[in-house]
Parts: structure tokens; sequence; C-alpha cells
């Protein structure tokens, strides 16, 4: 009787666990519909939101992300035709950035980056504030060839390199240069971003931004630290 009971129990133990895995197997899901069954929502606009998420899981994009502005355009109170063209928009971007990555490294290579959400995440972002397709397929590129085991996070600071420089009045071409003479050095994205520093300083001296770019854009490859580009640029 001792043994029936234990194998009993240990019977449901594993039922238990299975039970578990499935259901952090989609999670999502759970999240997803607590917050649809406590909104005004239609059943017909719930659908909808099911859907998106539904396509995302099919096409093996990010889903966590989508809940996360799903839950985000919830606490904000966004109208629900708006929040269903705002994860609209997401899917469509994780789509598109799914066959830029393809297209810059392959496959292979593009499916194991993916699978860092934060990396994908970072190219969506670029992608949607108006980075052209040849310039993030040459992001990729240029990132994928460094040496360096923390490429892809130092993609990541360079691809918010990219935007600070056109913020800061660049255009796409001198900009793109810049971000890719850093990938060619020894400098760590984390530091990327005193280059900013580096040109107001040479503006303040009266230096063009052109003759700024050329000098970063010689120097950064020859550069161990970022104090080393500041010297060489002067």
């Amino acid at each position: 009787m001792p043994n029936r009971n234990r194998r009993h129990t240990a019977i449901l133990v594993i039922l238990f666990i299975l039970a578990g895995s499935a259901l952090s197997a989609r999670s999502w899901d759970i999240q997803v519909e607590q917050k649809l069954a406590s909104s005004q929502f239609s059943e017909t606009d719930k659908q909808q939101i099911r859907q998106v998420f539904e396509q995302a899981e099919q096409q093996q994009l990010p889903v966590e992300m989508l809940v996360l502005r799903f839950e985000e355009g919830l606490a904000k109170r966004v109208q629900v035709q708006t929040l269903q063209e705002a994860l609209n928009r997401e899917l469509q971007a994780y789509q598109e950035t799914k066959l830029i990555a393809a297209q810059a490294l392959g496959p292979q290579v593009s499916q194991q980056l993916l699978a860092d959400s934060t990396i994908w995440s970072k190219i969506v972002t670029l992608f949607q504030q108006g980075v052209p397709q040849p310039d993030l397929i040459m992001l990729l590129e240029i990132y994928n060839r460094q040496s360096s085991k923390d490429k892809w996070n130092n993609f990541k600071y360079g691809g918010g390199l990219l935007m600070a420089l056109r913020q800061w009045g660049l255009n796409n071409e001198h900009s793109l240069s810049i971000v890719k003479a850093l990938s060619l050095s020894s400098i760590p994205g984390a530091d990327y971003r005193a280059v900013l520093e580096i040109l107001n300083t040479g503006i303040s001296k009266r230096i063009s931004s052109g003759d700024l770019v050329q000098r970063i854009v010689e120097s950064a490859p020859k550069s161990r630290s970022i104090t080393m580009l500041e010297r060489l640029v002067r």
C-alpha cells in the first residue's frame, strides 16, 4: 500500500510538472486573457487582439515583447482601435526585421541572433525610427565581422549611437561611417556615446563637422580606447 501511494504521488508530481511546463510555454496566453477579461472590449475586438499574438507565435516572433506593448497600451487607456493598430505595426516591424537579419547574416546566424529578444528589439527600434534597410543590413554585417565576444552588445550601442548622431545633425552617410569605423576599433560599445562629446568639443574649436567626421573615421580603427580616439582627433 505505501508503495502504491508513492507511485501515485510520483505520477501526480510528473503531471503537475508537465502541466506547469505547458502553461509556461504559453504564459503570454494567460497574461493576455487576464487583461482582456478585465477590459471593456467587445468580443470581436478581443478576438482581433488574440489573433495578433497567435500570428506572432506561429511566425516565431517574440510574443513577450508584444505583450509588453499591449500592457503599456492598456495602462495608458488608449482606444482599442489605436491599440490594435499599434500591435499590428509592432508585429509587422518584427516580421520585416526578421527578413532583414536573414538577408544580412543568413538564416542560421540570424536565427541564433534573434533568439535574444533584446537584440531583436534594438533592430526593431532602429527600423521604426527610420534607419533605411541597407543601413540596417550594413550594421548587422559589420558587427557580425567583429572578433569581440561582445560584438552584439557593441551592435546595440552602435545602433544607439547611429540614431544619436543623426539627431545631432549628421546625415545618414556620415553617421553610418562613424559607427562603421568604431566597429573596426577595440573601443567597447559602452564608450561609443563619448563620440558626441568629441564632436561638440571639435565644433567649439571651430572645426567643421565634415572635418571632424573624417578625423573620427580615420582614427577610430587605430584606437584602443575612447581616450586614444580623442587624442587622435584633436
